[in-house]
């Protein structure tokens, strides 16, 4: 009965135009935001694997096709890493950290997850039809699952780099004036006011 009464009313609640509204907001709020690019840029590094998995399916496998595919993924993940580089002018030393430990948490559930139910069990399949391991099959789940784990990589290591510089630069801009110069603008002043004493 409790249940009937609370499938209801969240039914009446999907139907009322408020409901879609600040759906509607939430989701433009977060594509607008630095946020999305993580997002965007991990999705594009899977697709671009994705590609070059389907396009060598049936394909003999070159090295030059393989430089394409991760060349991809190399510039999907530099979008991925555009908000823990350009964090924005009235970013904070939290701010930067969120961004880094996002693009970190989505990277490496890009790349696990792509080999954990991606790699590992295309692999058993080839593995259990009996497959001709020179076949183009092998060539395009393996070398499509080495680029994206290469470009994920990268990400994580350049990530770390950049967030430690970009900290480093927001700590020096937001320190006060030094003392030296305080204390060398005192001692003129004592200076000043003993000669003109002394006139």
């Amino acid at each position: 009965m409790f249940d009937g009464i609370r499938i209801h009313n969240r039914l009446r609640t999907i139907t009322q135009a408020w409901f879609w509204e600040d759906m509607f907001d939430a989701v433009s709020d977060y594509i607008r935001s630095r946020s999305s690019w993580v997002v965007v840029g991990n999705a594009g590094t899977f697709l671009s694997a994705l590609a070059g998995l389907v396009y060598y399916w049936s394909r003999p496998f070159s090295f030059a096709g393989y430089a394409v595919v991760q060349l991809a993924c190399l510039v999907c993940q530099a979008v991925a890493l555009i908000p823990v580089a350009w964090p924005g002018h009235a970013a904070t030393l939290r701010r930067i950290a969120d961004f880094s430990d996002l693009h970190q948490s989505v990277t490496v559930a890009t790349v696990c997850g792509s080999w954990i139910f991606g790699v590992f069990p295309g692999a058993s399949l080839l593995v259990f039809f009996d497959v001709d391991v020179n076949s183009p099959l092998w060539a395009a789940v393996f070398f499509s699952g080495m680029a994206l784990m290469m470009a994920c990589l990268a990400g994580l290591i350049t990530a770390t780099v950049v967030s430690d510089k970009v900290r480093t630069q927001l700590r020096e801009a937001s320190r006060p004036p030094s003392v030296s110069d305080s204390g060398d603008s005192g001692d003129s002043a004592d200076v000043d006011s003993g000669g003109f004493d002394s006139d």
